[in-house]
């Protein structure tokens, strides 16, 4: 889909207040996309402040960078991709900080995944972007829409290992376990050495043990599927 001067111009406005906002201490964004997903909210205080502002710091200039480069190229894939890495990115440090309950990681989940969808939009079909939009989408809370993401990249690149060790992760969540069983085993056939090979047999031996899945578990071994 095309994208004219207008359009994208309006589209990066909202992305630097997204920013902006997050970059000023975090507190609005993780409230009003963060309802309801966990009581477990980190203590306000510098403490919090301090650590939100030192990621944000890792990633601001990276994202000005290429929200400057979008007013002049509003249909870069490549810069669409790489906000959404920077966004990604920014979100898994902030998960790692204060942990899968606090929502403060969750509107850059939502901000990744609306440079992947973008991204997507111009250039359909690359397994990579996919898989990691699923991934957005399941932190954002949507598994649903993880799950037949991941599913399509089963259809589109089926040798894609990525998308079937996530997909586990996404399918025990939705408490849907042979079909987790059957895409993690999937994935060890594809990959019997890769990275996440000890993780996938570790989930395969919890749902053996313990069928339901125990909130907060599986879910933090998400593999990215590019950096």
């Amino acid at each position: 889909m095309a994208i004219n001067k207008k359009q994208a111009s309006t589209w990066v406005k909202i992305v630097v207040v997204v920013v902006v906002i997050a970059f000023a201490g975090g507190s609005i964004l993780p409230v009003l996309f963060g309802a309801g997903r966990s009581q477990q909210q980190p203590a306000a205080g510098s403490e919090v402040a301090e650590t939100l502002e030192r990621v944000a710091s890792n990633h601001i200039p990276s994202i000005v960078g290429g929200i400057a480069v979008l007013e002049s190229e509003p249909e870069s894939y490549t810069v669409m991709v790489n906000l959404g890495n920077t966004y990604y990115s920014w979100a898994a440090q902030l998960r790692d900080a204060f942990g899968p309950g606090s929502g403060h990681d969750v509107p850059m989940w939502i901000a990744a995944g609306a440079h992947y969808e973008r991204a997507l939009s111009l250039e359909p079909g690359d397994p990579n972007v996919k898989t990691d939009l699923a991934v957005t989408y399941f932190y954002s809370g949507q598994v649903l829409r993880a799950i037949e993401l991941a599913e399509e990249v089963f259809i589109e690149s089926p040798e894609f290992a990525p998308a079937y060790f996530n997909a586990g992760i996404f399918y025990r969540a939705a408490e849907r376990q042979d079909d987790a069983i059957a895409v993690l085993e999937r994935y060890l056939e594809l990959e019997p050495e890769g990275d996440s090979a000890p993780a996938a047999r570790q989930i395969l031996a919890d749902i053996a043990a313990t069928p339901s899945v125990p909130e907060g578990s599986a879910e933090e071994t998400l593999l990215p599927s590019q950096p």
